[in-house]
């Protein structure tokens, strides 16, 4: 690429990332990645807010800030000795003697960057770099950047975020007035079908995320693995969205689909998670070989595309709930599964060797046969893994039921999203 036109993008680039905009604080701890001078990596889909996050990170900082984005079509020639001339770029343009921090944005689109980026953490510059393929979270980021690095999971907003952005921002969940709730209640129903992506929620249009549909599948999916049955994988993902919390193995999906290797669609559902598409749930087994080879479920990273995606035959609004409590799970970095024995339960938590949460999701259980069904099977959960008490999420019931000496607690999603 001629150095030129290199400097040319990041001017263009520079003036884009320094514009004074109105950027939502997300609900990570920044100062924890400002310390010290390791490699802060930051992975997650496409418009979930990585590029914004980097003007927050860089609005903390003082010194000179180079960004940029390795997405842009003018760098597609792009190669491994012009990475040498963006160091001289900015040196000619600011100097070599200011502390200078690297912030560069979809990384992974240029190849060799690790030995770039491994060469500034030698140099003692402080790097920030993005992603949208989870080969960044992976433990090979380890042997790709032999500097330390310290990784950040950034998902579409959050409830809590997403009320930030509505300049909702003082309440206390535990002491709501019948307005306030009411007030929270009524966005809470709004975010459960537009999700969370940044843009879609600014511009109050949720058709951007057909958009982003489309450039996940093609850019990310459909070119970065060179898939050609393209139908193929289109009808599988439809499939999967459609059926978010339902269980699944791959037999049964080569049963209703036209791919005739189970290979093939293990791949596909690798690929679709690789770029976070899609996560997959296991049932919770002490066997771990037992654990990899039984059914799993699968749940999408964002409600926006239940709602433009996914065949809706009916609007499963409880799918919905069930596929934000699991996204929040994630979010927090919970390691979740689902119980199958006697009975089901939704989500089992794990931490270290032992289950200590159960979760049940419903839309409501004023109906008897599902609150029977919802109550055995958190108690099911509860009595196998030897736990006090268990939840129930819901729309709007909160009560708490004492059976025997277990206690099952009753409470709305949104209210649970907020604490």
């Amino acid at each position: 690429m001629d150095k030129n036109k290199l400097r040319q993008v990041i001017l263009d680039q520079q003036t884009i990332f320094q514009k004074d905009e109105n950027l939502i604080e997300r609900d990570i701890d920044l100062d924890y990645y400002l310390k010290g001078n390791e490699i802060v990596v930051i992975s997650g889909i496409r418009r979930c807010g990585k590029s914004s996050l980097l003007r927050l990170i860089s609005q903390k900082l003082e010194g000179i800030k180079v960004f940029i984005n390795f997405d842009d079509i003018r760098l597609t020639d792009f190669s491994l000795e012009n990475f040498q001339d963006i160091q001289e770029i900015i040196y000619e343009l600011y100097g070599s003697n200011k502390k200078t921090y690297y912030f560069l944005d979809e990384i992974q689109n240029a190849d060799y960057w690790e030995k770039w980026v491994n060469n500034l953490y030698s140099q003692k510059i402080k790097v920030f770099i993005t992603g949208s393929n989870s080969s960044l979270l992976s433990s090979e980021i380890s042997t790709f950047l032999t500097g330390r690095n310290k990784v950040i999971k950034l998902f579409p907003f959050s409830f809590k975020e997403f009320l930030n952005l509505k300049k909702i921002k003082e309440y206390n969940t535990k002491k709501l007035t019948s307005l306030e709730k009411m007030k929270i209640y009524k966005e809470f129903l709004d975010y459960s079908v537009k999700g969370g992506f940044p843009l879609i929620l600014k511009n109050n249009d949720l058709e951007l995320s057909k958009q982003y549909f489309e450039d996940i599948l093609n850019k990310d999916v459909l070119n970065r693995y060179k898939i050609k049955e393209v139908k193929e994988m289109k009808d599988l993902i439809l499939f999967l969205l459609s059926n978010v919390g339902n269980i699944y193995s791959y037999s049964t999906l080569k049963n209703i689909s036209q791919i005739k290797s189970l290979s093939t669609i293990k791949n596909y559902i690798d690929y679709l998670q690789n770029v976070y598409l899609i996560y997959t749930l296991q049932r919770f087994d002490y066997s771990i070989k037992k654990q990899k080879v039984s059914s799993s479920k699968v749940y999408s990273i964002d409600n926006s595309f239940l709602k433009t995606i996914a065949f809706n035959f009916s609007e499963n609004k409880g799918k919905r709930l069930e596929n934000l409590v699991f996204i929040h799970f994630l979010r927090k970095g919970y390691e979740a599964y689902y119980h199958l024995g006697k009975k089901e339960c939704d989500f089992v938590i794990k931490k270290n060797l032992r289950i200590v949460g159960a979760y049940q999701v419903a839309l409501d259980i004023n109906n008897p046969i599902v609150k029977k069904r919802e109550i055995e099977g958190l108690l099911d959960a509860m009595n196998c893994y030897k736990l006090k008490e268990g939840i129930i999420l819901t729309l709007e019931d909160e009560k708490i039921i004492k059976i025997k000496d277990k206690k099952v607690i009753i409470k709305p999603v949104w209210k649970w999203l907020l604490e």
